[in-house]
């Protein structure tokens, strides 16, 4: 037991647990293994995992309050209907993952990589995703209104029919990403323009 009744887990192998519909509440995991584990319907609540490997593991219907993914591996696992609120993915990778539907309310990405994922029509406002890589990841009718994405990798990501209003951007998303449709302030049209070297008149 760590500080204030906090469970403190360091290396531990849960590949292939069963510990769905569990409840943790002020647990630490640092180097856990997760490979493979039912951990559909977990709810954690100020609960920090610590380059954790989610390989293959099910986190369908799950949902997370004040909880820190931090650099944590996810390879292949089922994240649908799971909830993020004021939580945080820093550093973390996604791989061939099932996000849809999720629900990321005030979730910090920053660094995490989301290359190639499928994020069609989910709702980031209020999220951060600096220097996220979303390198070719499909967030077609995504809204990402005020989100800042200062540094983000966005070569081939596609956000048609996105609503960026109010985003903050770099000037390669403007000559990198896909954009048919998308929603953008008058701002950000300026940002466009110079992006790709047009002169604005007034």
């Amino acid at each position: 037991m760590g500080a204030e009744g906090t469970v403190e887990i360091v290396g531990e192998d849960f590949s292939d647990a069963r510990l769905d519909g569990r409840e943790w509440t002020n647990h630490t995991y640092t180097d856990c293994t997760f490979r493979d584990a039912d951990l559909s319907g977990l709810i954690t609540d100020h609960v920090v995992f610590t380059d954790c490997d989610f390989t293959g593991a099910d986190l369908s219907g799950s949902r997370h309050t004040a909880t820190a993914f931090r650099s944590c591996t996810f390879d292949r696992t089922t994240l649908w209907h799971s909830k993020f609120r004021f939580s945080s993915l820093l550093g973390s990778t996604f791989e061939q993952c099932r996000m849809r539907p999720v629900v990321l309310d005030e979730v910090d990405l920053t660094l995490a990589s989301l290359g190639r994922a499928d994020l069609r029509g989910v709702d980031f406002t209020g999220c951060r995703l600096r220097e996220t890589n979303l390198v070719e990841a499909d967030l077609r009718t995504a809204t990402l209104r005020g989100v800042d994405l200062t540094g983000a990798r966005t070569t081939g990501v596609r956000l048609d029919g996105a609503d960026l209003c109010g985003a903050q951007t770099g000037p390669a998303l403007w000559t990198t990403a896909k954009l048919e449709g998308a929603k953008i302030d008058l701002t950000q049209a300026v940002a466009m323009a110079s992006a790709l070297g047009l002169i604005v008149e007034q």
